[in-house]
């Protein structure tokens, strides 16, 4: 009577395995991690200019820079490549003067023009 249709054996209630599923997972050993030490990690984020405190930072950062460009004026991106030397002259000449690179280059643009005439 085991294929029968009407099976009123009790065997189907028992399951074939003792093995349930997902039963692996719970035996499962968990690997447990230990933490950094704060300090160490702190320590060596200082290296590179970081650091996790909030106080206010000992060296000043540079101001925003002024003379954002308007929202109506035209502006494109134009990638090029500079020596080293050129870029830290130029970099240095904005942050002195507070002023746009594009600005700087512009200025640079007229009086190259002027000693052309």
């Amino acid at each position: 009577m085991a294929n029968s249709f009407l099976n009123l054996d009790d065997d189907d209630d028992k399951p074939q395995t003792d093995i349930n599923i997902g039963a692996g997972l719970k035996s499962k050993p968990k690997v447990t991690r230990t933490k950094p030490d704060k300090g160490a990690v702190a320590k060596a984020g200082e290296a590179h200019g970081f650091t996790r405190t909030t106080d206010p930072s000992a060296a000043p950062m540079p101001l925003p820079r002024r003379g954002r460009p308007p929202l109506n004026e035209a502006m494109t991106y134009w990638r090029i490549y500079l020596s080293d030397t050129l870029r830290e002259e130029l970099s240095q000449l904005r942050d002195e003067e507070g002023r746009r690179l594009n600005d700087v280059i512009e200025d640079m643009l007229v009086a190259y023009k002027k000693t052309k005439d």
